[in-house]
């Protein structure tokens, strides 16, 4: 058996599932292979030599699958292969989002004041109906600030983001960047949950992040802020009264 990369047939396929309601997306070869590209260079390559050892890398997708525990498990994937396909679709029509310079000023326009850049955390969550504790497709989640929907750090991470079956009702954001001379930083981050057939919901987290001279370019699995599942109940159902 050839050298092989893993990862290559585990995202192929991933891309075919996030295209099967776009089937002349999915047979332009060159779509598929720039949301590929995209995926790949985001994700460890794992190499195999065996047949043995493919069967233990399958064992091991699956198992991180049923752990939700790492970016290579089947919902973080579907997410990233999601955001390449809205990227590749969208790269030539949409102006690329304006972001923070990369080498920021250390200084003011008085010489003296140090100005930081604050980067915040990539962040998952999910949809549940609080009656079942199922996964709700078509939830419209948005991220806030101050009442203000929050630019992405990239393009791709888009907001609102609506649920989708393929991520099993979980959702992604990375807001972008903020400036200002503070070495410390705290924010208070604002989802608000819509479906039709399902009452409004509010939630909020308040993240508290250390100055930098530079945006973040690039995902840290470990710094990946994830939340509680966020519970919308149903307008068939009635909410229990105050005691």
């Amino acid at each position: 058996m050839k050298l092989k990369n893993y990862q290559e047939d585990v995202v192929l396929r991933a891309i075919e599932i996030a295209l099967e309601q776009e089937p002349d997306l999915l047979a332009d070869e060159d779509f598929v292979k720039d949301v590929a590209a995209y995926v790949l260079n985001r994700v460890p390559a794992r190499y195999v030599m065996s047949e043995r050892g493919f069967l233990r890398l399958a064992l091991e997708h699956f198992e991180e699958d049923q752990q939700e525990k790492s970016l290579a498990n089947v919902i973080e994937l579907m997410m990233l292969v999601n955001r390449g396909v809205d990227l590749v679709r969208d790269r030539r029509s949409e102006p690329q989002p304006s972001s923070l310079r990369s080498q920021t000023d250390v200084s003011g326009a008085d010489g003296g004041t140090i100005e930081y850049v604050h980067n915040y955390p990539q962040i998952i969550g999910r949809v549940i109906d609080d009656q079942t504790g199922e996964p709700v497709y078509g939830a419209t989640v948005t991220l806030l600030v101050d009442g203000r929907i929050v630019p992405p750090a990239a393009n791709g991470w888009q907001n609102p983001y609506v649920t989708r079956r393929q991520t099993r009702g979980h959702f992604s954001f990375w807001p972008r960047s903020s400036r200002n001379t503070c070495s410390e930083h705290s924010v208070e981050f604002q989802f608000t949950v819509s479906r039709e057939g399902y009452h409004a919901l509010h939630d909020t987290r308040r993240v508290t992040t250390e100055g930098s001279y530079d945006a973040a370019q690039t995902i840290h699995g470990d710094k990946i802020l994830s939340l509680h599942p966020l519970a919308i109940r149903p307008t068939s159902v009635t909410a229990p009264e105050a005691q």
